[in-house]
C-alpha cells in the first residue's frame, strides 16, 4: 500500500504535469513533515529554480502576525481590546464606538481602502505615508454600525499596525522582529518595503495569452501591517508550531485569537471546519504571489503552499492535499470539455465591466473568446457551460451572473457597456 507521503507527492506531481505550477508546499502531521517540495522557477528569466528556502510575499497571512502583536501588547497591559479607536486616532470622529476588537475581527464598519478605485488605479503603485493611506478612508462614512456585520477588509489591520507603532515607539517591522520573528527563529521572514534586497526572493508573474509576464509593480508601503510580509514554507511551519506553545504569549492570551465571531473569524484567522476537522486558516493573494496556511489544531496537522504565479489556485491545492491527509481520495482536476455554446449567447456577455478601479473587456477575435484585463492582460477562454468559461491552459475559470437588478456581473464587476 502506498504511504501517505507518497500519495501527497504523487498528487502534486500529477498536477504539475497537467497544469502550470510554481512555488513551494509543506504538509506536516504531529510534528512530522510528510511533504516539502519546490516547483517551478523563482525567477523565470534566469531560470532560477524555486527551493524550499525561496521567499514569497504572503500578503494577508500578515494579519495573523499583526493580531498576535496586538495580543502581546494586551498581555503586557499596554492596551485593552475594548479600547476605543478615537483614543489613538482623534480624527476618526465619525467612529466613536469602534474598538480594537472590531478592527481585529473585521467588524468595524470602516470602508476598505484597497477596494477604492483611486487606490487600485494609482495609489498602490506609489510610496505612501501612513497618513496618506489613512486619508483615503478617515473621513468616509461607515458602511455599517460597528459590531453588527462582518466585512473583510484591510483598513482595520492597517490601523492596528499604526497603533502598535504609537504605543511602542518602534516601527512595526522592528516590533515584529524583536517580539515574534527573532524569538521563533524565523530568520527568513520580514516586511517587504521595496527598498532592500531580499536574498532568495521570488519574482512575481502573471500571464497574457499563453505567455508568462511580469506582474504590475506594487509599492508595499500601503500594504504595511495588512499584508506586506514575506516568508518561506519553513518559517511558516515554525509559526504554526509556535501557536501550540507559550513561546510568545500565555495559552489564555493565545486562545483569544481562535475565538470565532458569528462570521467565523477570530483575531487574524478564519475559523471553520473542513471534512469534519476544525480548521484555522488564512490566505493572501495580490500581484503574483499567493499563499495559504491551513492548520488543523485537533489533528496537529498543517498544509502550507506559496506561489509566485498569480494564477495557481493555491487554496484548491491546499484543500486537495488536506483531503489526502485525512485519508480520502481525490483526483487531479481534468481540463473540462468545451460546451457547445451558441455565439448569440456569448454576445450577451460581450462588453466592458468595471469595478474596484479595474476594467475587464469581454471580446471575440476571430474564433477566439477573450477576457482582456485592464487593457493589458489577455485571457483566452472557452465555454464550459452556459455561463462559465475556462482558461485555455490554466486551472482557472470565471462565471457570468446577474445581480438583484438583473445586470450582468463578472468577478464582482458590473457590465457598463
Amino acid at each position: 500500500m502506498i504511504g501517505l507521503p507518497e500519495r501527497l507527492e504523487t498528487y502534486i506531481n500529477a498536477y504539475e504535469r497537467d497544469w502550470p505550477l510554481s512555488g513551494t508546499v509543506l504538509v506536516a502531521h504531529r510534528g512530522e513533515v510528510l511533504l516539502k517540495r519546490a516547483y517551478g522557477y523563482a525567477n523565470f528569466e534566469h531560470h532560477v529554480p524555486n527551493t524550499t528556502e525561496t521567499k514569497f510575499r504572503i500578503w494577508s497571512i500578515t494579519k495573523s502576525f499583526t493580531a498576535m502583536a496586538i495580543l502581546i501588547l494586551f498581555e503586557q497591559r499596554q492596551l485593552l481590546l475594548d479600547d476605543r479607536l478615537h483614543r489613538y486616532f482623534p480624527e476618526l470622529s465619525q467612529a466613536p464606538d469602534i474598538t480594537i476588537s472590531h478592527l481585529l475581527t473585521h467588524t468595524s464598519g470602516l470602508i476598505n481602502y484597497s477596494s477604492l478605485p483611486e487606490y487600485n488605479k494609482y495609489g498602490n503603485k506609489r510610496r505612501m505615508s501612513r497618513q496618506e493611506v489613512l486619508n483615503l478612508f478617515v473621513d468616509k462614512p461607515l458602511a455599517f454600525t460597528p459590531g453588527s456585520t462582518f466585512a473583510y477588509q484591510n483598513s482595520g489591520y492597517f490601523l492596528l499596525g499604526m497603533i502598535i507603532e504609537k504605543i511602542t515607539g518602534l516601527t512595526f517591522e522592528n516590533f515584529l522582529s524583536k517580539h515574534l520573528l527573532a524569538p521563533l527563529g524565523m530568520n527568513d521572514t520580514g516586511l517587504d518595503n521595496n527598498r532592500k534586497v531580499i536574498p532568495h526572493m521570488s519574482s512575481a508573474y502573471d500571464s497574457s495569452w499563453n505567455d508568462l509576464i511580469l506582474c504590475e509593480y506594487m509599492d508595499m508601503s500601503s500594504s504595511f501591517s495588512a499584508g506586506a510580509m514575506y516568508s518561506t514554507v519553513n518559517d511558516l511551519y515554525l509559526w504554526d508550531q509556535a501557536l501550540y506553545s507559550e513561546k510568545i504569549v500565555s495559552k489564555e492570551t493565545r486562545e483569544l485569537a481562535f475565538q470565532a465571531t458569528g462570521a467565523g473569524y477570530g483575531f487574524g484567522w478564519f475559523l471553520d471546519t473542513y471534512l469534519g476537522h476544525r480548521r484555522v486558516h488564512h490566505g493572501g493573494a495580490y500581484r503574483g504571489h499567493r499563499s495559504e496556511l491551513h492548520r488543523f489544531p485537533d489533528d496537529q496537522a498543517t498544509v502550507i503552499m506559496l506561489t509566485n504565479y498569480d494564477f495557481v489556485p493555491v487554496r484548491k491545492l491546499v484543500e486537495a492535499l488536506s483531503t489526502l491527509l485525512f485519508g480520502k481520495d481525490i483526483s487531479v482536476p481534468r481540463r473540462p470539455p468545451e460546451y457547445p455554446l451558441e455565439k448569440r449567447a456569448f454576445d450577451t456577455y460581450m462588453g466592458v465591466y468595471e469595478g474596484f478601479g479595474c476594467t475587464a473587456s469581454v471580446e471575440q477575435v476571430g474564433e477566439q473568446w477573450l477576457l482582456v484585463w485592464n487593457e493589458e492582460t489577455v485571457i483566452p477562454l472557452y465555454p464550459r457551460s452556459e455561463a462559465s468559461f475556462q482558461h485555455m491552459w490554466q486551472d482557472w475559470s470565471c462565471t457570468f451572473s446577474r445581480d438583484d437588478q438583473g445586470e450582468i456581473t463578472l468577478l464582482g464587476m458590473k457590465k457598463v457597456r
